[in-house]
């Protein structure tokens, strides 16, 4: 089972003194190497210009992020899922670990994926939508070189015993690499809605938080599911407060107001 997550736009520097440095060579899908490499020199040559802080979103509030983009490669790093912070991020345990029949990937304005486990990534400043020299928007650009990695995602995925993709991605993210049902493979998106005296409303302001409980469930089965009926059976039980169903690829949560 794969399951795919959105950075968070918070993130937590890791302390100076125990964490190593970005090493591009390092991190997980190889296959992403010259892209990162491209968008690194992107953002640092966007980080010079005198725009900065507007191509990039950095708040007023915090303009020592602009600095450190500029020297990401002497930023302190650390797993991607102790880096990002927020209300998805704060639903999963510290020393969450995916055993071997299941992989968490985040999508990352700057390195494309990152494997939320094993990858080491600084605290960087740079969103689907931030306007990077000489590339244009982080999400289109991304976009165009992630379509050959998605067929590949989906084809592993397709060769083993959970040939499923829970999507925890929405907006910007999810279109940087779209991800589909087909080839034996069920691609189900994650929808929490409330239901009021026989109304639903999507939920949007507290989506993330949903996401994220979906993804520790799945996190700490024995087993992940073989199909979408067990995904359902095992958030069901793993949060019983919720009703879970199957709307075609979507996974629905139905939160029930009082």
């Amino acid at each position: 089972m794969l399951i795919l997550l959105p950075p968070s736009e918070t993130k937590t520097r890791p302390p100076e003194i125990t964490a190593g440095r970005l090493d591009l060579e390092e991190l997980s899908l190889p296959a992403l190497f010259e892209a990162r490499q491209t968008m690194l020199r992107a953002a640092q040559r966007t980080a010079a210009g005198a725009d900065a802080a507007l191509r990039l979103g950095v708040p007023a509030s915090a303009p020592e992020l602009v600095g450190r983009m500029l020297h990401l490669e002497q930023e302190p790093v650390d797993r991607p899922l102790t880096v990002y912070s927020g209300v998805l991020y704060d639903q999963l345990s510290e020393g969450l670990s995916p055993a071997a029949d299941r992989q968490v990937l985040v999508q990352s304005a700057l390195f494309g994926l990152v494997d939320a486990a094993h990858d080491r990534i600084p605290a960087y400043r740079l969103s689907a939508g931030s306007s990077l020299s000489r590339l244009g928007k982080a999400g289109t650009w991304w976009a165009r070189q992630l379509r050959p990695l998605a067929a590949q995602l989906r084809a592993e995925q397709a060769e083993s015993g959970s040939p499923l993709v829970i999507d925890c991605r929405s907006g910007s993210y999810g279109s940087m690499m779209p991800m589909r049902s087909g080839d034996g493979v069920r691609v189900l998106d994650v929808a929490p809605v409330q239901e009021r005296a026989g109304v639903r409303k999507v939920i949007s302001h507290d989506a993330k938080r949903y996401r994220g409980l979906v993804t520790q469930v799945l996190m700490d089965l024995e087993r992940a599911p073989a199909t979408p009926d067990e995904a359902v059976d095992a958030v069901s039980s793993g949060l019983p407060g919720l009703q879970v169903e199957l709307d075609g690829d979507t996974l629905v949560l139905v939160d029930r107001a009082a």
